[in-house]
């Protein structure tokens, strides 16, 4: 586990929650773009707990109630033109999704003269907050996803990566219905629409307004784990990089009318059981909350009412995101080493 921290500026952060439980089914996800809404009142059975954790299974499952589909919202007052995403789909934690990954054979992976079982593959998820007290880090890391795809290929990886893309703010959103990107730039592309959308202080479906400080990091990291097309773990170094400058809301959680779908301890898990790797950026210098005076960094350096912080958790590590906004740390440089040290290690969770 690599955990960087460094002195760093000033970003201001968002924040309160209050109590209200939701739940979430296994159903085909419904799509968006950010100048539409989709919702969903789910109805399935199945448990988040019984999803696969690896490849060998072919669907993901959690609990939810009946309801009906509607593919319709109110259009927010400012945000992409929807012509300009059609290419692009999505799914949110209000639209649950299944997911299908080949059955492992294991003859692809490479052993280094210790014994070891390297990877061949490279899986990376970007889980980024979106909401508007990330904006004057925002272009800096759409910048950074090409440097971090630029870092990988000059790794000695005979495949090529796969992106994937998650954008939260009290919501959370799959883009591109966890498709990996055919590349990097269209993956940045993306990234940069809907942090542009989210700016006028909405949420990523579109409905409301973020008008607290915690942010939906929880079911951003579930959607991830659970939403994306990873390849199978035996031949893959599945990975997330997450970046926030702010703390949670646990499941039951009302953000801003947005419910929390999930748990600390479900998220971890789930991470866990299907091997992924998280890296956070997240703020170290108790300069979040809404008097940029609060330790946010709960659960991600340090426990989490006890309980590990999930970089530790899975195996990944901790940095601090005022660096990069500070120029002092780069994403790639901490993925870089981080996928270097990780393609040959046994995936170790805590």
């Amino acid at each position: 586990m690599l955990s960087c921290v460094f002195a760093g500026v000033v970003l201001s952060a968002c924040g309160e929650s209050g109590g209200d439980t939701s739940n979430v089914s296994a159903t085909a996800p419904t799509t968006q773009s950010p100048a539409g809404a989709s919702t969903i009142d789910p109805s399935a059975t199945g448990s988040a707990s019984e999803g696969s954790s690896d490849a060998s299974d072919s669907t993901d499952g959690q609990t939810g109630s009946s309801g009906a589909v509607s593919t319709s919202g109110p259009e927010p007052t400012t945000g992409p033109d929807p012509t300009a995403t059609a290419t692009s789909t999505t799914s949110t934690t209000t639209s649950p999704f299944t997911t299908s990954e080949s059955t492992d054979t294991g003859w692809w992976e490479t052993t280094t003269e210790g014994g070891d079982m390297c990877k061949v593959n490279i899986d990376i998820v970007f889980v980024m907050d979106v909401s508007t007290s990330m904006s004057a880090i925002l272009q800096k890391l759409a910048d950074e996803i090409l440097v971090v795809d630029q870092a990988i290929a000059a790794l000695d990886v005979d495949t090529q990566p796969s992106y994937g893309l998650v954008v939260f703010v009290d919501d959370a959103t799959i883009i591109n219905n966890g498709t990996p990107y055919a590349d990097a730039a269209s993956l940045q592309a993306d990234f940069i629409e809907w942090s542009t959308f989210t700016q006028s202080n909405s949420q990523t479906d579109g409905n409301g307004s973020n008008g607290d400080w915690p942010e939906n990091t929880i079911d951003g990291l579930y959607l991830a784990a659970y939403g994306f097309q990873w390849r199978p773990t035996e031949s893959t170094l599945r990975m997330i990089i997450h970046t926030t400058d702010d703390t949670f809301g646990d499941k039951g959680a009302n953000q801003s009318g947005e419910i929390v779908q999930h748990s600390y301890d479900e998220t971890v898990l789930g991470l866990q059981e299907r091997e992924i790797r998280v890296f956070s950026f997240v703020d170290n210098d108790m300069t979040g909350g809404p008097g940029n005076n609060e330790d946010v960094s709960m659960g991600f350096f340090t426990p989490y009412q006890g309980k590990t912080p999930i970089p530790q958790a899975t195996d990944g590590g901790a940095f601090n995101i005022n660096d990069v906004y500070g120029g002092q740390l780069s994403l790639s440089a901490a993925i870089n080493q981080s996928v270097e040290d990780s393609l040959c290690e046994q995936y170790i969770p805590m």
